[in-house]
């Protein structure tokens, strides 16, 4: 029954969606807190301009968290709309993306990660576009130069560049010099301006530290935190189902789906990786993983055969929902 509501195609969930984030996003406005940042993190060089705005006001940024969960929300369901990996017309991806953020309560304030999910959506929205063109030029210029703005909000993100190589390569298969050029402009563009901005202000060790402190910072957060681990252990299980039957189905898929969801899985391969080696990743990454987990649970969810299973599953998901809601 459950299932059957979230993945229809019908204009209500334009009113529903919304109202899913106001009520799992309840405790931060009533109980509105900021998010514990380490040295430097709030520290990124376009995120200080948000953070002074919203940084001194918990209830602020976290309105503001909302209103970002809705709009990546509405552009997941966008991708899949405009590129058909799914093959469906269903919202059930922006619910599922809705869900797994519900669970994650310690980030339902403002964080740099929103910034890079956006920017990395926009990146994989012009890598997508290149399928079956002779020339993305264009494409190839913004993909790169969306990483390198997203990378000044979360540092992070700048790891995820090589994907729109492999990226590029995988959706189109030319090789053309231009295309391993043009990302890499883009990519060194706005961080030339803040460079320059550093430098023509004597603050060079200051841009140096930043960047060091986003990379090496000790900031691991699952160690001794039970609910969240039982709330990601749930996510990996299903994930690993979905993963699993996206297998059996691979031969099926058009060519283009199975390199858009090649794609995902870079995405999420990369995240993992992060997590592993670099020390100031730590729970926010779950915000990227959500991207390539929504349309993998998605597909799952909207092809297996018997309903039942997938009903339970989102009513265990509600249930782990609400629990963490209850332990935070």
């Amino acid at each position: 029954m459950i299932l059957r509501i979230l993945k229809t195609n019908q204009a209500y969930h334009f009113i529903l969606i919304p109202l899913m984030i106001a009520g799992l996003w309840f405790r931060s406005y009533i109980y509105p807190d900021f998010f514990p940042f380490f040295e430097g993190e709030n520290d990124m060089f376009l995120y200080q301009l948000v953070n002074r705005w919203f940084g001194q006001s918990a209830l602020a940024g976290n309105l503001l968290s909302m209103v970002f969960v809705i709009v990546l929300a509405f552009l997941i369901l966008k991708l899949n709309t405009e590129y058909a990996f799914i093959r469906v017309r269903t919202f059930l991806p922006s619910n599922i993306f809705v869900l797994i953020l519900g669970g994650l309560l310690t980030l339902h304030t403002l964080h740099p990660v929103y910034f890079a999910l956006l920017f990395l959506l926009l990146c994989v929205d012009r890598i997508f576009q290149s399928y079956e063109l002779e020339k993305f030029h264009a494409s190839a210029f913004e993909a790169g130069f969306f990483i390198g703005l997203g990378s000044l909000f979360y540092f992070p993100l700048i790891f995820f560049f090589p994907i729109i190589w492999i990226g590029f390569l995988l959706i189109n298969k030319r090789l053309q010099w231009r295309n391993f050029v043009l990302p890499l402009l883009g990519l060194f563009v706005p961080w030339l301006f803040t460079w320059s901005y550093y430098y023509l202000t004597n603050q060079l060790p200051v841009f140096v530290d930043t960047i060091i402190l986003n990379v090496e910072t000790d900031n691991r957060f699952f160690g001794g935190n039970r609910p969240l681990q039982m709330y990601l252990a749930y996510l990996v299980l299903v994930s690993l189902l979905g993963s699993l039957f996206l297998l059996n189905q691979y031969d099926e898929k058009k060519i283009s789906t199975r390199k858009n969801f090649q794609i995902f899985f870079l995405i999420l391969l990369t995240a993992v990786i992060l997590l592993i080696f670099i020390p100031a990743v730590s729970q926010e990454i779950v915000i990227i993983m959500a991207l390539p987990l929504t349309y993998l649970i998605s597909n799952y969810l909207i092809f297996m055969k018997r309903k039942v299973w997938g009903n339970l599953f989102i009513y265990l998901f509600i249930a782990l929902i609400i629990f963490m809601q209850l332990v935070h």
